[in-house]
């Protein structure tokens, strides 16, 4: 097996790479990268990925590390799914979203993860109100255009689903525990459950438990 996907199962960005994975049932080899015990800054890791952080994806030599292109990679494999459309302007239509996730959405979700869940799960001290607070603004600016989306059609860049939904909805496989203020926005609640339906979701999910 060629293809080699270095994840962490819990992050929403190693989240992003599987579920896609799964979702185009390609078969791959799982590398874990337990960043509970720092494999990620390993000088073999950082081989791959310099800036010492996971996903990686391995093929045939070729090394790709960000996830929203890893997903890219693996969407083109495919390419009558439909998930990265070939016409310019209709595959930036749907890029578009995976910059405004790297810029906005990520940003704003990785603030409540991280004080949430990356703190007591590490050790790291207690939950900042502040940062809290912080983070549901931010949440609820970026919600807010999602949602404004989501009211119009029913995927992120239209009514079939492409990379955009895997780069953006990867986040809320940990909306429970992150406490993301979901409760305004029915578009985006609507469409999350639709994802969670999905047989690949639930695949993905599956990793995340404890063996």
């Amino acid at each position: 097996m060629s293809l080699k996907l270095h994840v962490f199962p819990w992050s929403p960005r190693a989240f992003k790479v599987l579920w896609m994975a799964h979702y185009l049932e390609l078969d791959y080899e799982f590398v874990l990268v337990d960043l509970t015990k720092g494999a990620q800054k390993t000088p073999e890791h950082l081989a791959l990925n310099p800036n010492g952080r996971m996903p990686v994806l391995e093929e045939d030599g070729f090394v790709l590390w960000e996830s929203n292109a890893i997903v890219d990679y693996l969407a083109s494999k495919l390419p009558e799914s439909g998930l990265l459309p070939t016409d310019t302007r209709e595959r930036l239509s749907v890029e578009k979203w995976q910059f405004w996730d790297s810029s906005h959405w990520d940003a704003a979700c990785r603030v409540l993860v991280y004080e949430h869940i990356v703190k007591p799960a590490f050790g790291l001290g207690e939950a900042s109100p502040t940062e809290i607070a912080r983070g549901n603004q931010l949440f609820e600016r970026a919600a807010r255009v999602l949602d404004g989306e989501l009211s119009r059609h029913r995927y992120v860049a239209g009514e079939t689903i492409t990379v955009a939904d895997f780069s953006i909805g990867s986040s809320f496989c940990v909306a429970g525990p992150a406490q993301y203020p979901l409760a305004p926005y029915n578009a985006i609640q609507r469409w999350f459950g639709e994802l969670q339906a999905m047989p690949s979701w639930k695949k993905t999910v599956a990793m995340q438990r404890p063996t």
